[in-house]
């Protein structure tokens, strides 16, 4: 979809890159022409975004219709939840590609390319390079679990952060009550 608005000349409306222009006083005959075009382009987008969610996920968008700004950022928080759980899942998703029998190698190298997107779409503002090492240390300490500790494993994966002293913690206080 956001290929879709870019290719439309309407992505920096609903990206916020694009903010409406400023109301001059007094109010200018090219302000009003400017105006009423980025309008348009807003109403358009809007119409767009609408048109092109699936009836289901309308529910999504109940209240705030008439605005794309907030109707994208609304559906990306659904369908793109910038928390540790969907990137741990996103990383395990990108280690696990293999190549298969018939596939070309070009075939391979474009599932990783939109595994490795899906990730930093995953990214909250501000992610480092500090953050990324202390999710991978947490990460490779839940990939370690064996299947029986499932469940323990889901619980981690709903937390909003993967600091690794809270796995640690977690890793132990899992041990205390299965040792009970």
């Amino acid at each position: 979809m956001k290929a879709w608005l870019c290719a439309h000349q309407l992505w920096r409306h609903v990206s916020g890159d694009l903010t409406r222009p400023v109301k001059p006083n007094p109010v200018t005959s090219e302000y009003t022409s400017d105006d009423n075009q980025w309008l348009e382009k807003v109403d358009r987008a809007f119409g767009w975004i609408y048109l092109m969610v699936e009836q289901e996920q309308r529910i999504h968008l109940t209240g705030i219709e008439d605005n794309a700004i907030q109707m994208w950022t609304k559906l990306e928080e659904v369908h793109m939840a910038k928390q540790a759980g969907a990137r741990f899942n996103a990383y395990d998703d990108l280690f696990g590609i293999r190549k298969k029998e018939e596939e070309s190698l070009m075939s391979v190298t474009n599932r990783i390319d939109s595994a490795m997107h899906t990730i930093q779409n995953l990214r909250p503002k501000g992610f480092t390079l500090e953050k990324l090492d202390e999710e991978l240390a947490s990460m490779a300490m839940i990939r370690s679990l064996p299947d029986d500790y499932s469940s323990f494993v889901s619980s981690l994966l709903l937390m909003d952060k993967l600091e690794k002293s809270t796995i640690q913690q977690a890793f132990h206080t899992e041990e205390t009550q299965r040792d009970r």
